[in-house]
């Protein structure tokens, strides 16, 4: 075998090895930036792979326990009235919270909201044939409750069995771009 040969089989050989190894680290490389840059998936919905969790969207927009007992100090009620409304505000909130998380385990996308008695005059942006969706929870979780303080509004899951026919199947609808949300510096 001629000496020229050898040296091309060997050029090729070393060059065939280079090329793989810079393959390889480009393969690793780009393999580790795509795991870097993926975002958090944020969507609702039936084929959602991840939700934000209720807490977060209704800690973002209800006020801070902190907020009401400040509020609270400043009206003329008692203390124990201040600290029944303020213990209420929190079961009231854990209650939403707790019914939305369990839905997201079962998949439930459409809830409703039980008008309680104290609460009713507060809530004219609904009414009980009215329906809430994941997807609105998760972009406008104010359409939640508790709305005032003493609020005895309940979300509950809305199936499909419910109120049968399109009476019951009413969306809650914003007006002018906005729900029109009870200040929740009332007191039912």
């Amino acid at each position: 075998m001629d000496l020229s040969v050898v040296l091309i089989i060997i050029i090729i050989i070393v060059l065939s090895i280079i090329l793989a190894a810079i393959g390889a680290y480009v393969v690793i490389h780009s393999a580790e930036e795509k795991e870097k840059d993926l975002p958090q998936i944020d969507v609702s919905g039936q084929y959602a792979v991840l939700v934000k969790p209720a807490r977060e969207s209704l800690n973002r927009i209800k006020p801070s326990s902190e907020r009401l007992k400040e509020w609270l100090s400043t009206q003329p009620i008692s203390e124990e009235e201040q600290s029944s409304l303020l213990s209420k505000w929190k079961s009231s909130l854990e209650e939403t919270i707790q019914t939305i998380d369990e839905g997201d385990k079962n998949g439930t996308v459409t809830y409703r909201v039980v008008i309680g008695p104290k609460s009713a005059r507060f809530c004219s942006f609904m009414n009980e044939e009215n329906y809430i969706t994941r997807e609105q929870i998760r972009n406008h979780a104010e359409i939640l409750p508790p709305y005032v303080l003493g609020c005895d509004c309940k979300l509950v899951p809305k199936f499909p069995w419910e109120n049968p026919g399109k009476a019951g199947w009413k969306p809650v609808i914003p007006e002018n771009g906005k729900y029109q949300v009870p200040d929740w510096r009332n007191i039912a």
